[in-house]
């Protein structure tokens, strides 16, 4: 935990970190996180979603529509629709992204895990995925939540975030060190 100490003094962070309380206190927290989870999948897998976050012509009312559908449809908590509209209506819906990365932050160092980054240049199994979050989890003796992307840019090799700390390992940092 001392590798990823935040304060989440931030708006995204200050926002995060209410709803997170929020749902602990109400004891609605694996709801809240299902539906954080269900925005995140949404923002990943929806180039239009992904717009509609972040554009500024949307009017709230509109927006606020939209949401309630989309509430509806995914069948989230009460609670995580309220904190939506609150968003839209103080003008930081575009923040909504930086305020899932915040959230689940928090959701995992509440949980004691170190939250690391793995960026590779191709895509691998689930079983190898498996495998180095295992040694990782061995090396930090904590249990690690590993995010997994892929930059196909690197060429080969990949770039580990754990914490402040990265080890860039791609061939293409090796080759701008040449140049």
């Amino acid at each position: 935990m001392d590798n990823q100490s935040n304060s989440f003094s931030d708006a995204t962070g200050r926002y995060a970190k209410s709803i997170f309380q929020l749902a602990s206190e109400k004891n609605i927290l694996n709801e809240v996180e299902n539906n954080f989870s269900q925005l995140n999948l949404l923002m990943q897998d929806s180039v239009d979603f992904k717009k509609f976050d972040v554009n500024p012509t949307i009017q709230k009312q509109a927006r606020l529509k939209i949401i309630e559908s989309l509430a509806t449809k995914l069948n989230f908590n009460k609670i995580f629709i309220n904190f939506l509209q609150l968003i839209n209506e103080k003008g930081r819906f575009f923040f909504l992204e930086k305020i899932i990365k915040d959230f689940f932050s928090i959701l995992s160092i509440s949980k004691g895990e170190v939250i690391a980054d793995l960026i590779i240049a191709n895509e691998i199994t689930e079983d190898k995925k498996n495998e180095i979050k295992k040694e990782l989890s061995q090396l930090y003796k904590k249990d690690i939540k590993l995010n997994f992307s892929i930059d196909e840019s690197l060429i080969s090799g990949s770039i580990l975030k754990v914490g402040s700390k990265m080890i860039d390992n791609s061939a293409k940092s090796k080759f701008n060190r040449i140049l």
